[in-house]
């Protein structure tokens, strides 16, 4: 009898499958709720499962506390974790193919380090400026269609321009955590980013007129919701955690930002018959290929 792959195995994939899940999920909302409005949903239910797992934790009240000079950085969290990246993350499915938007989130753990290097002072070698070389590359392709030239006349998609905006907000985002990690837990940090969210998202979403759509919510947006707020923001987080304290974070965001645009394309292909085209597969390979490259530890 064949044995069960190790939970040190299971973890970043199940965490893996759970993200892409949600790519899919936001596809169906985008048909008829506004992008604000979805993010506002989302994160009212992620801020339940997560206020939940802070109060089964043996000191809750201590991860609850957070400095008053850190106020600011916790709602700075909301308005580029929550708001801004959910916004053009959304937006940007009803312009272009769900695994485009995958591949190009993908990109998120390069753009990170390149930023962390110009900004707090990390540093990267050759060979990972070379990863990240590669990563943009896969980056071009994808946004071109394997036709470099484009870039010359700026005929871009839209839909894979916007989430080129939301990588931008998470970047903003991850680097903040790197700072605050310091002296919060991740999961005090998620919790009072997804408040700050969703008390900002109140406010900008009645732009949409969000108590109209929850009228006319069908069940699969209402579905679609629900699993965004409770697996993808809730369950798949714990997970995330709970494999970068078995395998390290080095592992995990590898395997994980690997992995998430392969689940999304398979997906993406049941649920809407999207075709895999050669052009995705190749800038698929380019950019998984620069994520490992820049995420692999030097070699002493």
């Amino acid at each position: 009898m064949a044995s069960l792959p190790s939970p040190k195995v299971l973890l970043p994939v199940l965490t893996s499958f759970l993200f892409a899940g949600s790519f899919i999920a936001g596809k169906y909302t985008t048909v008829e709720l506004g992008p604000l409005t979805t993010s506002l949903l989302r994160y009212v239910i992620a801020m339940g499962v997560l206020g939940l797992f802070i109060y089964g934790r043996p000191q809750s009240i201590k991860a609850l506390t957070v400095a008053r000079s850190d106020w600011l950085a916790m709602g700075l969290l909301g308005t580029f974790g929550v708001v801004g990246y959910h916004y053009f993350f959304f937006i940007s499915l009803r312009y272009t193919a769900t695994a485009n938007t995958a591949i190009i989130n993908a990109f998120n753990p390069v753009v990170t380090g390149t930023m962390a290097a110009l900004f707090i002072g990390e540093r990267l070698t050759r060979r990972q400026y070379g990863g990240i070389g590669l990563a943009l590359l896969g980056v071009l392709t994808l946004l071109t269609r394997g036709n470099l030239t484009t870039l010359l006349t700026l005929e871009l998609n839209r839909g894979d321009v916007l989430m080129l905006c939301a990588v931008l907000c998470w970047v903003v985002y991850s680097l903040m955590i790197k700072q605050l990690s310091q002296r919060y837990s991740g999961l005090t940090i998620t919790f009072y980013a997804a408040v700050a969210g969703v008390g900002q998202l109140l406010v900008l979403a009645s732009l949409e007129g969000w108590w109209r759509q929850l009228a006319t919510l069908s069940l699969t947006s209402l579905l679609a919701i629900v699993y965004m707020g409770v697996a993808a923001s809730g369950v798949a987080y714990l997970l995330f955690n709970l494999s970068i304290q078995r395998i390290g974070p080095t592992r995990t965001a590898s395997t994980v930002y690997s992995l998430v645009p392969i689940f999304v394309a398979g997906l993406a292909w049941l649920f809407f018959r999207e075709p895999l085209t050669v052009t995705m597969v190749a800038s698929m390979g380019l950019i998984l290929l620069g994520i490992n490259v820049v995420l692999s530890q030097p070699k002493h």
